[in-house]
Order: C-alpha cells, then sequence, then structure tokens
C-alpha cells in the first residue's frame, strides 16, 4: 500500500483559493497600474543607463563629412528584485467539512491584502519624493530636488517646489516644468498632462482641472486649464499636502515596476498537526530612472 503524505493533503483547497485570489485580484481597483511601465523579468536585477544626448544637428557642407559627437555616459540604475509573501494557516477539521465559502473569503482577502502592498510600495517613492530617504533616482537624488545635476555635477536644475495647490501655483510649476533641459542642457519637450494629488487635494484639483471657468476668480475668465490635465487621485499618497506635475509619456519611459514573479499562491499540509498552511507570494522591484518626467510641490 503506497505511503499517505502530508503533500496529499485535500489539494482542492488550493485550487479554491488560488482560482477565487486571481480572479479577486485581477477586478480590484488600483492606481499604480496606470502610471507604472510594467515590466517583466527573468533576472536578479534589472538596469539602467542614461547618457548626455546631442546636440542640435550642424549644417553640412556639400561633399565633406558631417559632423561628429561623442555622448558623455551619465548615470546608471539598479533595479532588485524583492519577495512578498503572507500565510495562513487552516485546521484540518475546516478542511475535513469542506467549508468552501470561508475559504473563498479567505482568498478574497489575501487578494485584497495584495492589492494593498502593492499599491503602497507602489506609492512610496511619491511619499519619499522630497527627502529621497528610500527611492532615488539614476543621479542618486530624491525624486523632487533643488540640484539635479549631471554627472560631472554640472547643469544644476530644480524641480522642488513648496507652493500650496492652486490654479495660479499649478501655473508657476507647469511653466518651470516645461523648461527643463536634458543632460547636454538642451531644450527638451516635456508636456506636463497630468496632476497627482492625494484625497484631501481632491477637490480643488477637480475645479483647476474642469472648471469652465477660472478657479477662485469672481470675473468670468475661461479657465485655461480645463481638460488640459488628467486628473489622478491616490488614497495611497501620505502627504496631505503635496502634489505633483506629470509628463504622462516620460513618466511611462522612467517610472518602472519589474515584476519577477506574478502573483501566485502555493500550501502544505502537516497531518499530524492538522493544519494546512495556504499562502500567496510575488517579486518585484519599482522605482524611477530619470526624474524630468515629474515636478514636485510641496508647501509644508
Amino acid at each position: 500500500m503506497a505511503t499517505i503524505t502530508s503533500g496529499q493533503m485535500s489539494y482542492i483547497l488550493d485550487e479554491v483559493v488560488s482560482a477565487v485570489l486571481i480572479n479577486e485580484f485581477a477586478e480590484l481597483p488600483n492606481v499604480f497600474s496606470t502610471l507604472y511601465t510594467i515590466k517583466t523579468s527573468a533576472r536578479a536585477r534589472e538596469r539602467q543607463t542614461s547618457i548626455s544626448g546631442l546636440s542640435q544637428f550642424d549644417e553640412k557642407v556639400e561633399a565633406s563629412a558631417a559632423a561628429e559627437e561623442q555622448p558623455i555616459q551619465q548615470f546608471q540604475k539598479t533595479f532588485n528584485h524583492t519577495p512578498f509573501a503572507k500565510t495562513v494557516k487552516v485546521s484540518r477539521e475546516l478542511v475535513d467539512d469542506e467549508e468552501w465559502g470561508w475559504f473563498e473569503n479567505l482568498a478574497v482577502q489575501l487578494a485584497n491584502a495584495a492589492n494593498r502592498t502593492m499599491e503602497s510600495q507602489a506609492a512610496a517613492p511619491f511619499g519619499d519624493a522630497f527627502t529621497g530617504a528610500s527611492y532615488v533616482g539614476e543621479d542618486g537624488l530624491s525624486l523632487c530636488n533643488n540640484a539635479h545635476v549631471n554627472v560631472d555635477g554640472g547643469n544644476s536644475q530644480d524641480n522642488n517646489f513648496a507652493l500650496a495647490l492652486s490654479a495660479a501655483n499649478v501655473s508657476t510649476v507647469r511653466v518651470a516644468h516645461r523648461k527643463f533641459t536634458d543632460y547636454k542642457g538642451e531644450k527638451v519637450h516635456i508636456n506636463p498632462n497630468g496632476l497627482l494629488v492625494p484625497l484631501d487635494l481632491e477637490q480643488t484639483a477637480w475645479e483647476i482641472v474642469n472648471s469652465n471657468l477660472k478657479p477662485g476668480s469672481a470675473n468670468n475668465d475661461a479657465n485655461f486649464y480645463q481638460g488640459m490635465f488628467q486628473l489622478y487621485v491616490w488614497n495611497w499618497l501620505t502627504d496631505t499636502n503635496a502634489w505633483f506635475t506629470l509628463d504622462t509619456m516620460l513618466m511611462r519611459m522612467h517610472l518602472l515596476w519589474y515584476m519577477r514573479s506574478g502573483l501566485e499562491t502555493y500550501g502544505d499540509g502537516d497531518l499530524f498537526a492538522g493544519v494546512r498552511r495556504i499562502g500567496a507570494y510575488f517579486r518585484k522591484s519599482h522605482g524611477f530612472v530619470d526624474w524630468r518626467w515629474c515636478a514636485g510641490s510641496n508647501p509644508s
């Protein structure tokens, strides 16, 4: 007679939890997937590098060689993948009694926990945007900094502001954002078309973005910013006063989420202890490379 092992204990439990968890997770709302570019990874880490860019084209004299230019290497950014997991113990009696409704609820709770983990992790670089304590860009500085520089220390630029959210201050930050240059000091096309705010600033931001007339004014001036910004309201932003303008095209190039291992379930059983463990796991890294896609303002 074959030996009965703990690994043979109620595989159907894993299947129930797995199916419900994946379906529930896929249906949960999230903001991070609309901000980050999500990439797969098959390596222990991912690296991004940057170069200085090129100057404008030179006029070419007929029958002569075109002018040559040597780009200068700037910075390197490494993304190290981190595992995340959660395990729950289930009694043998629940398995015996086929309490599938309870198991489905367990799967829902695991899916919600995974969703909350990813959302809070994704929002963390914005919570750290003005200090750089945990998240820095390729230049080793915070996302919003008063002195972003080239690898040689030159071309200092500032995307860190201390202005409260208002239509006038959005104008100030937006104009400054559009004037950022590349590592070569050349003008680049920057279009701040996104506005990211916490829940506490949602109403103010909505009025700035959607009002027909100029917000906060008794005059009937048209609202210049009506329809200009995609509004992102994120309840995982921890600072109630900080807000950000975003160039969404550049953001999707430089705000990256690497999924080394997608969300999955696992389980094992112990007949002697009378329990079965059910868990979920994923492994990822995330962060930003260049900073020019973002300008941040924190008045407090």
